[in-house]
């Protein structure tokens, strides 16, 4: 998969992502922390932009695209600023639960999805935030998408140590 494709506010790796609507704002979440991690980019205008922008439906056969959900809109917003907000305490319990894969040899898009599954499981408010299963599926879901199976695997398995370290309080 190319960078341009991974910098795209509209691309999505189509024969390897689910059609499961719960995927779409994590999915853009990721690709939104991705652009402002690799180039510097204004926060905000990289919210307006990839929020603005219609998703292209990547299940359909041709090109057609659908506005961004409300609902959705609002989750990507809090996803990417919780991880960004606590981006120093989602890479310190990353390297306690992994001190063997320092963050600089973590490729980039693994170690986002990380921060926005574990933003999600720690700090977003219960009435927004999905179980724990779901966010810990959708990022392994993610992860195997955008950077392979191993990255899948890892990303599982911080996350089965952070749901086990951090119950859900709200259940």
């Amino acid at each position: 998969m190319s960078l341009s494709m991974l910098s795209s506010p509209i691309c999505l790796p189509k024969e390897r992502m689910s059609s499961s609507a719960r995927l779409k704002p994590r999915t853009q979440a990721v690709r939104i922390l991705y652009e402002v991690f690799q180039t510097n980019h204004d926060l905000e205008q990289v919210l307006h932009r990839h929020l603005t922008t219609p998703i292209v439906n990547e299940l359909a056969d041709e090109d057609t695209s659908y506005p961004i959900n409300p609902t959705h809109e609002q989750l990507v917003r809090h996803l990417v600023t919780q991880a960004i907000h606590h981006r120093m305490a989602i890479d310190a319990m990353i390297m306690t639960l992994a001190p063997d894969k320092p963050l600089e040899e973590m490729p980039l898009l693994q170690r986002i999805v990380l921060q926005i599954a574990i933003s999600e499981i720690r700090y977003l408010d219960s009435s927004m935030r999905a179980e724990i299963p779901v966010i810990i599926n959708a990022a392994v879901e993610i992860a195997k998408a955008y950077v392979g199976d191993e990255a899948a695997r890892f990303v599982n398995g911080i996350l089965g140590m952070i749901a086990l370290r951090y119950p859900d309080k709200s259940a």
